[in-house]
């Protein structure tokens, strides 16, 4: 499911690039009738990037962002053996330096180096999905055509939204040139049926349902088999016996971790939805420790609270992962070694009654909520003490961020469209240690992307439309390419605002090392930087604001080539899907009131 999602963004860094920081004209406008009329491509972007240290030239990287179900080797194929040659144009010289009409050995060796130089993204997120290039571009005109309809209609309904959207339906049915829209828009399964949450349960539901049939299944075997074959010998007893114990001690072993998650995922939704919803002063604590856990000034309150939390809350978290995972094991335990479990471990165990346990709670509670009420006290009437207690120790950000020229013109350049970024960075080390960590971070944020957050938002991030990042040069340096709405400065603040957990784990791995710039007119970097500081893996990061937004300009390279297929935001896509939907759907109040909004908008 992730491997799908990770070959519609592919990077390839062809090393030894001998041409210079702009791309001939003529180069441009092969790109565009290239990627038109292959028709899948999305968007796609050329930069270069600085040499490594010992290599000569710098890389070219060409970025491509494409339809879903496309495998990079068919992709490449079909822009190889294109007629109009701009793959060569582009790579050719890498390949065999003074050949400008390749033969079929060359476009063979092309795409074979192609292949060894693309890169499937390790971790990604599409804004708008399931939807082709062809797709957008006809329900665009769909809606244009709507819209134009609605005003002429307009004289005649008034403010009749029922009567109005009716009309325009008809209308819309009526024109042969909107045939295909009559077929509902394709959806992958977690934008259509599995979009509810119980759809998303149904998967771990039903594979603990499989788990515990299978282990009966193995269980009930042997006795099948001596009901069929009569009692077994004593090989075949002692397999029986073995069979039987190993499932059984399966079986508890399950019982109990399920046991101890259900118990778990009800400790923190009740630490952090009922309790906060009765009670005022515990919502109040839970807000400041995460501000302070987030703060991006150091001061007396963040320390205090990340103190706090490796004395009291790494520890009081080890011991419930401890006890849960002991109570899991319990039943291998007794099954390797009974006897030991019953005259030694036993007795050492507390002996609690469930009110026993119920009172320890409450208490714990109460003594949490008490000391939250205090801090809340000493805030209020002690107002001088309080702010030194907040007050920064020292200034968090060394200086405003800098702009490259040539990153500022390329930003220029796309106003009013699709903004475009080019972030490169280097791994911190251990390399390997921080290439893995970033691997399974971006695998999760690709997971959430794909099943929960499947309406053009990720987390509440909007406006992007293929984000993506690549471990590149054996792991040494991390490539971040990112096609979004709006400006940079917005786009950063939607991610320090509505995705800043994913954001820190992608990049927290990360540095910044001098660097000279590709080429002339190209950005360097004079001085190392380091990733803002993060509490916990999770926590500040990102919310170092103007340290993260430092950290991301100097890590920017411009692009020199830029191809937008469709020149859309996602709002627009989506809202052109939904009139779609909602033309050719049935006649409800719910399409009646999407059909009035698109026009409206």
């Amino acid at each position: 499911m992730l491997e799908i999602v990770r070959q519609q963004m592919i990077c390839i860094v062809a090393p030894g690039w001998a041409g210079e920081a702009k791309l001939p004209t003529s180069l441009h406008d092969g790109l565009n009738a290239l990627l038109k009329d292959v028709a899948v491509v999305h968007f796609a972007s050329i930069g270069l990037l600085p040499a490594l240290d010992g290599a000569p030239k710098p890389s070219l990287v060409l970025e491509l962002a494409v339809e879903e179900g496309f495998r990079p080797c068919d992709l490449l194929y079909r822009l190889v053996y294109h007629s109009d040659g701009a793959m060569w144009a582009l790579f050719g010289s890498m390949i065999a330096p003074g050949v400008a009409v390749p033969t079929a050995k060359h476009k063979e060796q092309l795409l074979a180096d192609l292949m060894s130089w693309h890169s499937i993204a390790d971790g990604g997120f599409v804004g708008a999905r399931d939807r082709s290039v062809r797709q957008i571009e006809m329900e665009r005109d769909l809606l244009d055509q709507t819209r134009t309809e609605a005003r002429n209609l307009k004289p005649k309904y008034g403010n009749d939204r029922t009567a109005f959207a009716l009309a325009l339906a008809r209308w819309a049915y009526a024109n042969p040139r909107f045939g295909w829209a009559a077929t509902p828009s394709p959806r992958s399964y977690w934008r259509g049926k599995g979009a509810s949450i119980g759809a998303k349960l149904a998967y771990p539901v039903a594979a603990i349902v499989l788990w515990f049939l299978l282990l009966g299944i193995v269980w009930t075997l042997p006795r099948a088999w001596n009901w069929f074959f009569g009692a077994p010998g004593s090989v075949g007893q002692a397999i029986e016996n073995a069979i039987t114990k190993t499932t059984e001690c399966l079986f508890a072993m399950s019982w109990h971790g399920l046991l101890a998650l259900a118990i778990i995922v009800f400790l923190v939704w009740l630490f952090l939805v009922p309790l906060p919803a009765q009670f005022v002063s515990w919502r109040r604590w839970l807000n400041s420790v995460q501000q302070e856990l987030d703060r991006p000034t150091e001061t007396l309150s963040s320390l205090a609270t990340y103190v706090g939390g490796w004395v009291i809350g790494v520890p009081l978290l080890l011991a419930v992962a401890a006890c849960a995972i002991a109570y899991t094991f319990a039943p291998l335990a007794y099954a390797l070694a009974p006897d030991y479990m019953h005259n030694v471990i036993e007795p050492k165990l507390p002996k609690l009654t469930g009110l026993q346990i119920t009172v320890i709670a409450v208490v714990a509670i109460i003594a949490v909520l008490v000391i939250g009420a205090v801090f809340y006290w000493l805030n209020r009437y002690f107002t001088e003490l309080s702010k030194k207690f907040f007050h920064p120790l020292q200034d968090d950000v060394p200086r405003a961020q800098q702009i490259h020229p040539s990153v500022e013109q390329c930003e220029a350049d796309l106003v009013g469209g699709t903004q475009h970024m080019f972030s490169l960075t280097e791994l911190r080390g251990p390399q390997w240690w921080s290439a893995w960590c970033i691997r399974v971070s971006l695998r999760i944020v690709t997971f959430a992307g794909r099943v929960f957050f499947t309406q053009g938002w990720l987390g509440n991030a909007p406006g992007i439309h293929f984000g993506h990042w690549h471990i590149i040069d054996g792991g040494r340096r991390f490539l971040f390419c990112s096609n979004y709405d709006g400006n940079f400065g917005g786009y950063l603040d939607d991610f320090i605002n509505g995705a800043a957990v994913g954001t820190t784990l992608a990049w927290r791995w990360t540095e910044l090392h001098p660097r000279d710039p590709a080429l002339a007119g190209q950005p360097g970097v004079a001085k190392s930087r380091s990733f803002p500081p993060t509490r916990f893996v999770v926590f500040r990061g990102v919310k170092c604001e103007l340290r993260f937004k430092s950290y991301a300009r100097d890590s920017m390279l411009p692009h020199l080539y830029r191809f937008d297929a469709c020149n859309r935001t996602v709002d627009q896509i989506n809202l052109a899907t939904g009139l779609r939907d909602a033309l050719f759907g049935e006649r409800n109040e719910k399409n009646d009131d999407l059909i009035m909004r698109a026009i409206e908008t």
